[in-house]
Order: structure tokens, then C-alpha cells, then sequence
């Protein structure tokens, strides 16, 4: 694989074409659509901006030796636009009066760079400046903040677990939501790891920006996105050699520190950070539980996070990229009891290269390998129900070893016409290890491979974008093995295809909808379709990837410092794994028998307004049902709340105080079935943060903040197991 990926990066390397710094430009004069797109193609930049807002401004005749923002900024001169960059170099253009509500970029819906406003899909993007705003102690925290995402995870636990984007839930084959970070995913299909790695490997201080895309998404990213994907985007450094340092101190003795070093020149970028955080944690459980369980103490829990981001540019139009993140967790999982505890620990390197191929065209590839680890040990008591019994009792392990390539290509056709084309190879390689305190360990393996192709195309059509694509995948499951040894020899592979349209309608300057269709699915592993040897169940050799439908409109509008954002979406998920009974042996097998139909509506307002105050809100109803099997009637889905909302305000008054009070509301749902005793009800919860800039030379700043203010306790995970109360927290960060 890495001869593989070597001969891509060379290949690669001595097909870029150098762009120089400087170049003769020649631009006629004509309307400001077509002056921009004569600029792109001349000096190979990219630039995003909305045509019909731009069709009426007549450009300037233009012509000389200037490097590209040098031309730019003459073309814009006397207009009421100006730009700015993005990380990855891409020119977005604004209208200056618009200037506090400037539109972010996605490249995570399109995996190019766009306007969230120009692509057919529901996206919400948190930059590091808006995460700011809150105390939230992990990303967890933060994106419930936005519509549509909840999180299963247990209350008091350092390790991050599933998302959950609306409401499809989970299932046998794995996480329905799939976390990237920088684009690729760290686990396998096969496995079962707690988390899949995803939101564990980044702390706050790491992250630029948070991009979540509602929505099935296996036309891009595979399997594992029937929900949609969250991509994690890592800090790169900027501007001269500096440290960054933050700390603080909270309830229950939770202390957090964490500190980055770095230096951004012409020709290469290295930031080197580190971070940790412990805490003595909470008692989740104070009484015996229906599973005859209790906290002995507080769950206390400690957090390790290391990571490296690196660029080099050998040459003008071509950037090699390095990719180091390190975690390790430590956490009770009931606390008091020191032999039920977990373990997780996650390493990752990747390795990618850009370059600009001639002056339309990016080719970009990136290998990643990842080791995961989840480690955990029972005692007697939670294992074998022995009340008081806190000697160990039973191990368990699960490890991953994954490797990831990705090569892609995008090329502008014409000035109206994007093509999208990609290659990509997964490889995995699961095992599962347990053992009785005392006795033998038995170890189970799981390898997979995945091939896919993709491609996809953009044309413009005056006030319309249409958008299709369609992927490709092979899915290669070989035997699994039991002690090394293969249970049974039967391996399998599916083909499976998943297309995507959609269409972004410009209604005005400021206001457009978007329809779009997409599928997604979840693959059928070969532990389900091979059981034997087993004397309670049979093979299916012909059980299917579940599958997802969705059908979506939506709106993005901007007026007057407020932005709104809104969907409609109706999503049928069928063919999901469940036990069910063979008709020919009477004995249980491995079966596509199940459906959920989720229709749901997100409606979200963000603002920017005059004297420094920035609103927003947003409201999610999931209305999710399960069949169990054909023709059997619909039920309320568990595990689902049906209808939740986040709002807040924050009041920046000048460069030096901040203040944010927002809160979420949470309505009641069922967790194992649809009775009383699995039934918990809604809550509120308020959190609020003040923060100073000093008056010092170099800037630091300095904050405290309340969480759940009103000491609200509520049931997030399972009935008898509670939320954290009220915690209070105060902190410095600042930059040397």
C-alpha cells in the first residue's frame, strides 16, 4: 500500500505545473461573472462566489504583470464586494455591507470547496471562533448544540461514542452517522469499537471547524452515512513562531490544560500540540439500578490527547501534508469500583499531497493508517451479579488496524461545469479478545477491504446548480476466524451502488431552495451471514447491505444580520438486520426484516446584529417509526426524542467582553420499549459564559462559566442512570 501510494505522489509531483507568483493577465471589460472566471482560468486560483449576485457590476479592462489577489483586488476596487481566503487558498467573495454574516464554505457536502449556500443539502458549520463562545468540555458537547444530532454515550465517561443525526438510530451493522476527521474515517466496517475513533483524536483547542451534513451520504464517503457525516477539521498554524496555553479548573476537581506550539512560512506550516484533561467525575448511578448496578464513588476519568499538523510546499502550486493525532482515555465505568473500568486508546498518521495540474485542475491523495484500542475489564458484582463482589472478573478487547487511500481529482470543465472523480481502498482488520479472570482468551478476527469509485458533476445553469453523483463500491469480507483459525471458510463481497441529485434554485440575491435525493447503506458483515458452527442459528448467504432512501427541499435565506436555514426531509431505511426465525429449520438466522420511516422538519436562525449581540435558535421534530417485519404495524422508534431546541444569545460589545447564555430543551422518549418503566421525561437546561481579554501586550483572556444552571438532573442514556447537576468552571487561555 505505501508503494502504492508513493507512486501516486510522484506521479502526481511531476505532473503539477508551476504557477508562477506573477503572471501577465488580460481581462477585457465585460460583466463581473466572466472577468472572475477569465481571472481563475489565467492564474489557476479558485473562487467562489454567487453569479446572480454578480451579473449586473460591470468589470474593469485589466491588464498587466500582477500576481492574482493583485488583479482581484483591482477588479473588485469601487464595488461593494471584497474577499477572503480560506484555509485551503480558495478566494470567497462577500459584499462588504454583509461583512458580519459572511457565508461559510463546505467541502465536506461536495468534498470541494463551496458556499454552504450553493450546495443541495442541509450543512452547519462551527468555526473555532463560534465554539468559543461556549464551555463545552469535549466535541460531544458541542455539536448537540446543533438540530438534528443527539449522542448515545453513558453519563461521566471520558471516551466519545455514536452520533446519532436524525433519528435513523442505530443497527447491528455499525454507527449509522459516519465521523470523519480532515475528510477520511478511522475505522473499519467490521468493527465494533466503541467511538470508531472519530470524535475521540481532537480536543477543542484543535479544532478549526466543525462540519456536519445531514443526510444520506454514501454517494461520497460509502457506507455508514444513512444519517450523515460530521467532519472534523484540525488547526493548522498561522502567522509567526508562538505558543498557545489554556487551562482550567471546575467542579469535581476537573482540571484541563493544554498548550501548542507552531511557525507559518512561505513555504511550510507545523503546529505541535498537546493536551489533557481529569477530572474526579460524578455519581451517575446513586441507586441500585434495574441491572442491580450502583456507583461505589464518582466516575473519574482522564483524558490524553497529542497531535502534529504539518505543511511543506516545495513548489508554488503543490503542498505535501502530515497528519499525527494520539489519544489515550481513561475512565470508571461505575464508579468507586476499580475493576470496571475502560480503557481507549487511538494512534493515526496520514500522509497527502495537492497539486494544481495545469490552471483547472486539483489532484489530491491521501493515506491514512490507524491502531485502535478498547479495553475493558468487569468485576464480579456487574458480571456475574455477585452484589459487592469488586474482584475482577472478566477482560475484554477490541483492536482495529485500518488503512485508508483516497485519490481525487477535480476539474472545471468549463466555467459553468465541475467534475469530480475519485478513487478510493479501505483495508481493515477487526479482532475481538476475551477472557474469564483466570481462564483461557479467546480471540476472533474480522478482515474486510473496500474498493469504490466515484464521481461527480456540478453544471450551472443561470439561477440553477445541478448536482449528481453516484459511487461505487466493492465490499470484500474474508472468513473470520476464531483462535487464528477460520470458523467456517465462507467469505463474501457485495456491489453496492449509491447515487445522489440534487438542484440549488437562487431566488434572489440573498435567498435560494434546494431539492435533493440520496441514498446510503449499511454493510452486511460476514459474522451475520456465517454463524457456523452454531446448533441455535443458520447462515444467510443472501442477506443485503440495509439501504436508505431520502428525499429532501430546503431554503437558506440572508436578510438584515439574520440567517435562516431550513429543511424538510423524509427518509425510508429498509432492509435492516435483525434476528429472525429460518421457516425451513425453525432456528433463528441472520435476517433483512426490519424498516424505520423518519420524516422530519430542522429549522435554524442564526444572527449578526448591530451592537455586537448574535442570536440564534433552531428546532428539530424527528418523527421516527419502526416495523419489525412485513406487514407488522409502525411504532414510535426508541431512543428518539421527538422534538428538541437550542437557543442562545452571545453580546460581544467590543474586541474584550463576551457573554453567552444559551439552552437547550429536550422532549421525552422511551429507551429499551414502549413502556412506563423505560419512559423518561423532557428537560431544559440553561449554560452561560463570560469571558475578558486582558489589557495586556500579548492576548490573553480569561473566562468563567456555568453549566446547567438550574442543577437540572435528567436521564440521557438509560433509565437510573443521571446526568452531571450544576458545575461551575474558570479558565485562562492566551498566545506567547
Amino acid at each position: 500500500m505505501q508503494k502504492t501510494l508513493l507512486a501516486v505522489l510522484l506521479a502526481s509531483m511531476f505532473a503539477g505545473q508551476v504557477l508562477a507568483e506573477d503572471k501577465t493577465i488580460t481581462i477585457t471589460a465585460q460583466d463581473m461573472p466572466s472577468a472572475l472566471h477569465s481571472l481563475a482560468s489565467q492564474t489557476g486560483i479558485q473562487l467562489l462566489f454567487s453569479t446572480e449576485e454578480l451579473k449586473n457590476i460591470q468589470a474593469r479592462e485589466l491588464s498587466g504583470s500582477m500576481s492574482a489577489e493583485e488583479a482581484l483586488k483591482q477588479l473588485l476596487q469601487g464595488t461593494n464586494y471584497t474577499y477572503r481566503m480560506t484555509g485551503n487558498g480558495t478566494f470567497v467573495l462577500q459584499r462588504i455591507h454583509a461583512a458580519s454574516m459572511l457565508d461559510e464554505v463546505t467541502v465536506t457536502a461536495t468534498r470541494t470547496e463551496h458556499l454552504v449556500s450553493d450546495v443541495p443539502a442541509s450543512v452547519s458549520v462551527l468555526t473555532a471562533k463560534r465554539l468559543k463562545t461556549k464551555h463545552r468540555q469535549n466535541l460531544n458537547d458541542a455539536l448537540r448544540d446543533e438540530e438534528g444530532l443527539d449522542f448515545g454515550e453513558q453519563p461521566g465517561v471520558a471516551h466519545q461514542v455514536f452520533p446519532v443525526i436524525r433519528g435513523v438510530g442505530g443497527s447491528f451493522a455499525g454507527a449509522t452517522t459516519q465521523v470523519l476527521v480532515d475528510g477520511i474515517p478511522h475505522d473499519s466496517m467490521s468493527s465494533n469499537l466503541m467511538g470508531h475513533g472519530g470524535l475521540n483524536f481532537t480536543p477543542m483547542q484543535d479544532v478549526e471547524k466543525i462540519e456536519v451534513v445531514r443526510g444520506p451520504a454514501s454517494a461520497l464517503y460509502g457506507p455508514s452515512t444513512v444519517g450523515g457525516v460530521i467532519n472534523v477539521i484540525p488547526k493548522r498554524w498561522k502567522g509567526e513562531a508562538g505558543v498557545e496555553m489554556e487551562g482550567s479548573y471546575g467542579t469535581h476537581n476537573t482540571i484541563t490544560a493544554g498548550v501548542a506550539t507552531g511557525v507559518s512560512k512561505e513555504n511550510f506550516d507545523i503546529r505541535v500540540s498537546g493536551y489533557e484533561a481529569k477530572s474526579d467525575g460524578f455519581v451517575a448511578v446513586p441507586v441500585t439500578d434495574a441491572y442491580g448496578q450502583i456507583d461505589n464513588g464518582p466516575r473519574d476519568w482522564k483524558d490524553t490527547k497529542l497531535g502534529l499538523m504539518a505543511g511543506f510546499r516545495p513548489v508554488s502550486g503543490q503542498e505535501i501534508t502530515l497528519s499525527v493525532q494520539d489519544y489515550a482515555t481513561r475512565s470508571a465505568w461505575l464508579g468507586g469500583r476499580p475493576n470496571d473500568r475502560q480503557n481507549m486508546d487511538g494512534q493515526s498518521v496520514s500522509l497527502g499531497y495537492h497539486a494544481e495540474v495545469g490552471e483547472v485542475t486539483h489532484v489530491k491523495a491521501v493515506y491514512r493508517t490507524t491502531d485502535l484500542k478498547q479495553q475493558t475489564v468487569w468485576d464480579e458484582w456487574d458480571w456475574n451479579g455477585d452484589v459487592g463482589n469488586l474482584a475482577a472478573a472478566y477482560r475484554s478487547g477490541r483492536f482495529t488496524k485500518t488503512t485508508k487511500l483516497l485519490v481525487q481529482a477535480d476539474t472545471q470543465i468549463s466555467a459553468a461545469n465541475q467534475l469530480t472523480v475519485g478513487y478510493g481502498h479501505d483495508t481493515g482488520d477487526y479482532e475481538t479478545r476475551s477472557a474469564t479472570v483466570g481462564g483461557s482468551t479467546s480471540t476472533q478476527g474480522y478482515k474486510d477491504k473496500v474498493d469504490a469509485l466515484f464521481v461527480q458533476d456540478e453544471h450551472k445553469l443561470a439561477v440553477v446548480t445541478l448536482l449528481g453523483g453516484v459511487r461505487y463500491d466493492r465490499l470484500d469480507f474474508s472468513p473470520d476466524t476464531v483462535d487464528g483459525v477460520p470458523r467456517n471458510g465462507s467469505g463474501s463481497v457485495d456491489i453496492v451502488i449509491s447515487p445522489r441529485l440534487g438542484a440549488r434554485f437562487q431566488v434572489s440575491e440573498t435567498s435560494s431552495m434546494y431539492v435533493s435525493y440520496g441514498t446510503a447503506y449499511m454493510p452486511a458483515l460476514n459474522t451475520f451471514k456465517f454463524v457456523q458452527p452454531s446448533t441455535t442459528r443458520v447462515d444467510n448467504p443472501d442477506l443485503k447491505p440495509e439501504t436508505s432512501v431520502t428525499y429532501e427541499v430546503g431554503m437558506n435565506s440572508k436578510q438584515d444580520g439574520l440567517a435562516l436555514r431550513t429543511s424538510l426531509y423524509r427518509t425510508t431505511y429498509k432492509d435492516k438486520i435483525t434476528l429472525g426465525t429460518d421457516s425451513a429449520t425453525s432456528l433463528r438466522q441472520w435476517q433483512n426484516v426490519a424498516v424505520r420511516k423518519v420524516t422530519g422538519i430542522e429549522i435554524a436562525l442564526e444572527g449578526e446584529l448591530t451592537g455586537g449581540w448574535k442570536p440564534y435558535a433552531n428546532f428539530s421534530y424527528t418523527k421516527a417509526e419502526d416495523q419489525a417485519t412485513a406487514g407488522a404495524p409502525y411504532t414510535q422508534s426508541t431512543r428518539v426524542a421527538p422534538r428538541k431546541l437550542n437557543l442562545g444569545i452571545t453580546y460581544e460589545p467590543n474586541d474584550a467582553w463576551s457573554a453567552t447564555l444559551n439552552g437547550r430543551a429536550v422532549s421525552d422518549m422511551y429507551f429499551n420499549s414502549l413502556t412506563a418503566a423505560q419512559h423518561t421525561g423532557g428537560y431544559f437546561i440553561a449554560d452561560a459564559k463570560v469571558s475578558y481579554t486582558l489589557p495586556v501586550s500579548t492576548k490573553w483572556e480569561v473566562f468563567g462559566a456555568c453549566n446547567n444552571i438550574g442543577d437540572k438532573k435528567y436521564q440521557p442514556f438509560n433509565i437510573g442512570e443521571w446526568s452531571d447537576g450544576r458545575t461551575v468552571t474558570v479558565g485562562v487561555s492566551g498566545k506567547l
